[in-house]
């Protein structure tokens, strides 16, 4: 049984869908931590990290991707641009649509995100046998699961 907090409801302290969130928000706090220095937060880094896994993509493919709506990711590219993170241009098939794709700078961006990132993983397994670790990972997708169905 978890130490009790009187700041935390003694129900939530058990409830895992409290608990997932509060792990998501220390780890989101980790990796802001790590990422300021350079400007950067998650979620500038998260379409950075988008556009460095598939390479260059429209705009509105980018939304598709991510859970980020149309308004905030156009926020969010805005600041990319300028800081010379990204770079759009027009779409050769569809004149509306713009191409993004990562600068070079852009680059070393996501492998600065992919550094902090994995950095902040490995810190919330400290202490786990590869054996746990993946029981977790195992037992938290079946909880994504279960929320979505």
């Amino acid at each position: 049984m978890p130490e009790q907090d009187d700041h935390i409801h003694p129900d939530a302290t058990v409830a895992p869908g409290y608990l997932a969130n509060h792990a998501a928000r220390v780890f989101n706090r980790l990796i802001d931590t790590a990422l300021r220095p350079y400007g950067l937060s998650l979620s500038l880094i998260a379409p950075i990290m988008l556009l460095s896994w598939k390479g260059p993509m429209l705009q509105r493919d980018l939304v598709r991707s991510s859970a980020v709506k149309q308004p905030a990711m156009v926020a969010l590219l805005d600041k990319l641009e300028a800081m010379a993170l990204i770079r759009r241009s027009p779409s050769f098939t569809d004149r509306r649509a713009a191409m993004v794709e990562l600068t070079s700078k852009g680059q070393e961006a996501a492998l600065r995100g992919r550094d902090a990132l994995l950095a902040a993983n490995a810190k919330g397994l400290e202490g786990f046998s590869s054996k746990d670790a993946a029981t977790l990972i195992q037992l938290l997708q079946r909880l994504i699961d279960n929320f979505e169905s």
